[in-house]
């Protein structure tokens, strides 16, 4: 099982067999919010339970603090863990857990604008194993001058702890590892509060900030569909420490968006101008993904139940297609689709996933239909950060059943590249619904370049 990095991190083999996998962390804060968030998974022997938690409080690699283990999705502002999600495999057990607590890595860096700590995670095991990580964060100042470097004093989304905020239930940071195991997530979670130590000093860049993008960002890659992209959000940047200004984002249903279940992130990139109204330098680039700030995390453990019959039912005609490495034409592996049910099949989600060496090119697939072959139709989709998935959720099919003197059929053919490393045969799959119904692969034999 692979993962894409959080957010400052650089994408490595998943460790959670022998240490553990970072889903994501509070990456990013200032002086002022000196908490740490963290979000692991480890797979361990059958049976075996976690005994201890800890984390190092100062940063100095020495774990000098010992969480206390909650129920799950209790919720606390203490220093405490929480086991949100225990998976049964056949020769092993998942363990997912959340964390949270103090940190004492508040110093003023300047003259530097920022300092970078890796605070140092360890779970004990029941069967005596020790299982590590080391989630790197950087501390921006709090505080802001003139004279002060140029970086010094770039605009923050804050790191929402204890009450300080004032929501509904009293818990601020209830918005990090939030257990949602029916897709929604309540509307005073996600908190937003836009800081700007520059705000309306006159004559000075980055001096200005009314916005930010946020993005909802699922442990695959892949975003949410609530936010296919970084959205736009409008929020009064401050330079102070009052609450007023703070912005709660609606409530979202995941299963409602037809989102898939898992681990989120809620990632956010502050944003700042300059006198003249253009783009600060200063502020965090929304194209960057290690420029976000993780401010919260949801898991959502939602699964349908295996009776469900949707009733409907297809089957799908594949192929088998060559390809040369490293091939500069694009390839189209076509998957006509047949309902061989009783009723007609509407718009359906489609997810389509392409092996290593293969990647889709478009956050989109063409279709065309029996009725009208010259016709081709446009489904948009979602894209995960490796471009192996492409998950189309709306796929306006609209297949009639298929009988007697009728052969009704959709052929749907996404864009691939081969990148020059694919090699052998390997094979494009295909899955229709949710729960889903149908599934295909074609086979794709990849020659050698010459």
């Amino acid at each position: 099982m692979s993962t894409a990095a959080a957010p400052g991190e650089s994408p490595v083999p998943d460790p959670e067999g022998t240490g553990i996998r970072t889903l994501g962390y509070a990456n990013r804060i200032a002086t002022w919010d000196s908490e740490f968030r963290y979000d692991g998974r480890i797979r361990v022997p059958m049976g075996v339970k976690i005994k201890r938690v800890g984390y190092s409080y100062t940063g100095n690699g020495t774990v000098d603090v010992t969480a206390i283990e909650f129920r799950r999705g209790q919720g606390g502002i203490s220093q405490e863990y929480e086991v949100i999600d225990l998976t049964f495999l056949d020769d092993a057990d998942l363990i997912t857990f959340t964390l949270r607590g103090d940190l004492n890595v508040d110093a003023d860096a300047r003259p530097a604008y920022g300092r970078k700590y890796r605070i140092k995670v360890e779970v004990t095991l029941d069967n005596g194993d020790v299982r590590t990580a080391e989630p790197e964060i950087e501390v921006l100042n709090g505080a802001w001058q003139r004279t002060d470097p140029e970086l010094t004093g770039r605009p923050f989304s804050r790191l929402p702890w204890d009450n300080a905020w004032a929501v509904a239930g009293g818990n601020s940071q209830a918005g990090f590892g939030h257990v949602a195991d029916n897709g929604r997530i309540p509307g005073d979670k996600f908190i937003i509060d836009l800081v700007n130590l520059r705000q309306d000093t006159a004559s000075v860049p980055s001096n200005n900030s009314d916005h930010v993008y946020y993005q909802l960002v699922h442990e695959d890659g892949t975003p949410s569909h609530y936010t296919p992209k970084p959205q736009v959000q409008k929020v009064t940047g401050h330079s102070g420490s009052g609450i007023a200004n703070k912005l709660l984002l609606p409530p979202i249903d995941l299963r409602q968006l037809g989102d898939r279940p898992g681990y989120y992130r809620f990632l956010v990139w502050p944003q700042s101008a300059d006198p003249d109204g253009s783009p600060s330098r200063l502020r965090w680039d929304p194209d960057k993904l290690e420029d976000a700030f993780q401010l919260g995390s949801v898991y959502y453990r939602y699964q349908a139940p295996r009776t469900v019959d949707t009733g409907l039912h297809a089957t799908v005609k594949t192929t088998t297609l060559t390809a040369t490495a490293g091939q500069e034409r694009w390839l189209y592996p076509p998957f006509v689709v047949r309902n061989t049910g009783q009723r007609t099949i509407g718009t359906v989600r489609v997810v389509f996933t392409a092996p290593a060496g293969l990647s889709f090119l478009e956050d989109r697939v063409a279709f065309t239909r029996w009725a009208d072959e010259t016709r081709e139709i446009v489904a948009t989709g979602v894209l995960s950060a490796d471009r192996r998935t492409l998950t189309c959720p709306a796929v306006p099919l609209d297949l009639e059943p298929s009988g007697p003197g009728k052969d009704a059929w959709v052929a749907l053919y996404p864009a691939l590249e081969v990148a020059a490393s694919a090699e052998g045969q390997v094979q494009v799959g295909i899955q229709l619904g949710e729960p889903v119904f149908a599934t295909g692969q074609d086979t794709v034999v990849v020659q050698p370049r010459a």
